[in-house]
């Protein structure tokens, strides 16, 4: 029989964190007996309809009002933990993404199964609940996984093994990225941007840039359902030169119109720990804006794929826009090399990492050339995670 995996997140929605999680399931599951907790108020999310995982519904709800939400959060911690302590064994491995779902990995530990944790964000407000989501994850995890070196270095690991384990892109995406992977000549120039409706990711300063821009084209993709982004448009008096969206299924086509992508957080209230929007639109082509700090410096390198300036510098975003947009032979540059840096974070080499950070003997679970070090099916090199 095969061992069982029992993954647990909190939310499914069409953020980052479950889409690296249905990367890792996907991949996880050929090899072992996974079950999924998580909770799906909106009726879909990444974790939908995972191929040869079994769900479990979990509870959880959102308020408007934080003491609310924060009373729910500790019930459905609080019934997760009931839960899995009556039906896990010692064999089972308790894969705990993201740090909140801290009821899984106490119930795990009480139980003494191997607890994974997969970091992808270290800011969890307020700092009382982040010190106390940080110390049961030291306490009770065997290994960490991390999606940068960043959110490694600013997590405290306890007595557990941490590794780095870049995010790669869905083969669903690349399949059809593959079709919009040119120079972009369109015109009128777009810039856009995909993002939570929070204030800390820089919507404001996105539709100040769109403003102060008349000339470009902006298009703002907010994961948010219709009715919070229709009282958004009411509230910003959206310029004519832009366009708002709702949560998308399907982003490929916003890449497609793009030419520049943004990432505009505000380091004050939001570091970002990866970037999946900027890898999926360098993978496509585009040049970036992002962020001067955290881990998605370790995806876009300054001056080559794009730049990194501080959200609140907009005059110099737009400054960079518009020697993007006027500067074709910098553009192709910058384009090309989005393309190749977004290729290193190959999904095969992510899928390799996550099967040999999950064997209990921590050994590679694919044969390898072991003189070469050269993946026999594609012959592409990996870098091998350390163990």
């Amino acid at each position: 029989m095969k061992k069982r995996i029992i993954a647990v997140h909190l939310l499914n929605d069409r953020s980052g964190s479950p889409l690296v999680l249905r990367q890792a399931l996907e991949t996880l599951s050929m090899q072992y007996a996974v079950t999924l907790y998580t909770a799906t108020p909106s009726g879909d999310g990444f974790l939908s309809n995972l191929p040869g995982v079994a769900h479990r519904t979990l509870f959880y709800r959102r308020s408007n009002n934080k003491y609310v939400t924060l009373f729910f959060y500790l019930l459905s911690q609080m019934l997760l933990f009931v839960r899995l302590a009556a039906i896990l064994h010692k064999d089972d491995t308790v894969y705990v993404n993201t740090l909140l779902p801290f009821g899984a990995a106490m119930a795990g530990w009480l139980r003494g199964c191997k607890v994974m944790y997969h970091i992808h964000e270290v800011s969890v407000k307020p700092e009382s609940l982040r010190t106390f989501l940080q110390r049961i994850a030291g306490f009770t995890a065997a290994r960490m996984l991390f999606v940068s070196q960043y959110v490694a270095d600013s997590m405290p690991a306890g007595r557990a093994r941490k590794e780095v384990i870049y995010n790669s892109l869905p083969d669903s995406f690349v399949e059809e990225a593959a079709y919009v992977r040119r120079l972009n000549t369109k015109t009128p120039f777009t810039v856009t941007m995909l993002c939570s409706l929070k204030a800390y990711k820089g919507v404001y300063h996105f539709m100040n840039v769109a403003r102060m821009m008349p000339d470009l084209n902006f298009v703002l993709v907010l994961n948010a359902p219709e009715k919070d982004v229709a009282a958004f448009r009411k509230l910003v008096k959206v310029p004519a030169n832009c366009t708002v969206h709702d949560a998308q299924k399907n982003t490929v086509p916003f890449y497609a119109q793009a030419h520049v992508v943004c990432n505009l957080s505000k380091p004050d209230g939001w570091i970002e720990t990866f970037g999946m929007t900027l890898l999926e639109a360098m993978h496509c082509g585009r040049p970036v804006i992002c962020p001067t700090v955290g881990g998605v410096r370790e995806v876009v390198d300054h001056g080559i794929q794009g730049f990194a300036i501080d959200s609140a510098n907009e005059h110099q975003i737009c400054q960079t826009l518009h020697t993007l947009a006027t500067q074709p032979t910098l553009y192709a540059k910058m384009s090309d090399a989005a393309c190749k840096k977004a290729a290193a974070f190959d999904r095969e080499h992510f899928a390799i990492a996550m099967l040999a950070a999950f064997d209990e003997k921590g050994k590679m679970v694919q044969k390898t050339n072991a003189r070469t070090g050269i993946f026999p099916k594609t012959g592409k090199v990996v870098s091998w995670v350390k163990l």
